[in-house]
């Protein structure tokens, strides 16, 4: 009795061929599942990563039941297709880098001298972490000084005693200008460089905990930007009420930390130490509630490119208070 036009040899054979001429970019994006292998995939494809906060505008809240269908996503003022979409827990880890500036004499309410001793406090926040996030520390000083303190780590109570460590470095000097904006750019170029050496599927979310009294020239702050948003980068930060507001500027970008948050989706937090925990848990369900929308560039021409994100058909109307929060732009590179 025949069992068909092949043996079994042949369909073998013919199965393979069919497998072998799958470009392995189609077969990646046409799987139904959602984790780390296919956000290593995003990665290396030259994918480019939009996280997207939706917020309630009344209480703040993240949203967390939208769809693919729901978004629009624009690339220099012309739509692109969304190629991948992740949510939730499918959403690539998170590593969180605490920022913190040396202390200083007498100007502890302009750096981060006031959560000195206070580190603890984030702790209840920290127990929100998910599994596979992880905490790292660096800092700058007005000395002109920078570097790491701990590389990623699971390890929380690590990352409160090199905090408490690092902020009992005291600087006592009499101006803090230049040396300190130079040091402050060499300390997030740190994070950006850890960034690019290690594995891709983390997101980094840079987290000063900083007065902000601080200022810089906006091309300099401008180009800073521009090397996070070559990463999937997103800066936040907390202030402490007690810590003055720096003046306006003519000639410089004032509340350097906090414009860099505003560039590249994060926001800037005003708590105090009973409030400290709040302001780090509102942060973390922001980013675990995100949405992780990819599309492909049309071009990796290192040019800065302007991003915008809506809502699209019935979603928009059903949700017109909901407001989006994202990167403004991002850099292409391969």
């Amino acid at each position: 009795m025949t069992r068909g036009l092949f043996s079994p040899r042949a369909w073998t054979l013919f199965a393979l061929l069919v497998i072998l001429c799958v470009p392995s970019s189609q077969a990646q994006e046409s799987s139904p599942q959602a984790g780390t292998s296919e956000t290593t995939f995003h990665v290396s494809s030259n994918l480019v990563l939009v996280d997207v906060m939706a917020l309630g505008s009344a209480d703040g809240h993240p949203v967390g039941k939208l769809t693919r269908d729901d978004f629009q996503v624009s690339d220099n003022g012309h739509r692109v297709a969304i190629k991948t979409f992740d949510s939730g827990s499918a959403a690539r880890p998170l590593v969180l880098w605490f920022l913190v500036q040396c202390s200083m004499k007498d100007w502890d309410a302009q750096g981060s001298g006031l959560f000195r001793g206070h580190i603890d406090l984030f702790e209840p926040a920290l127990k929100d972490l998910d599994k596979q996030d992880t905490v790292a520390v660096a800092h700058w000083c007005d000395n002109g000084d920078a570097a790491v303190d701990l590389k990623p780590t699971p390890n929380l109570s690590e990352l409160t005693r090199t905090l408490e460590q690092v902020l009992t470095l005291v600087v006592d000097l009499p101006s803090h200008n230049r040396p300190g904006e130079l040091a402050l750019q060499k300390a997030l170029q740190h994070i950006v460089d850890a960034t690019r050496e290690s594995a891709p599927e983390a997101v980094p979310v840079v987290i000063f905990l900083y007065g902000d009294y601080s200022a810089m020239s906006k091309s300099e702050a401008d180009h800073l930007i521009d090397e996070l948003l070559r990463t999937s980068a997103i800066v936040f930060g907390i202030r402490d009420r007690q810590s003055p507001q720096i003046p306006s500027f003519w000639t410089a970008q004032g509340a350097v930390a906090k414009y860099i948050a505003d560039q590249t989706g994060g926001q800037y937090l005003i708590e105090t130490p009973e409030t400290y925990a709040e302001g780090l848990k509102e942060i973390l369900q922001q980013l675990h509630f995100r949405y992780e929308l990819g599309f492909r560039p049309k071009s990796l021409d290192g040019k800065r490119h302007k991003l915008r994100v809506t809502l699209w058909g019935t979603a928009k109307d059903q949700n017109k208070s909901l407001r989006l929060r994202y990167r403004t732009a991002y850099v292409p590179i391969g």
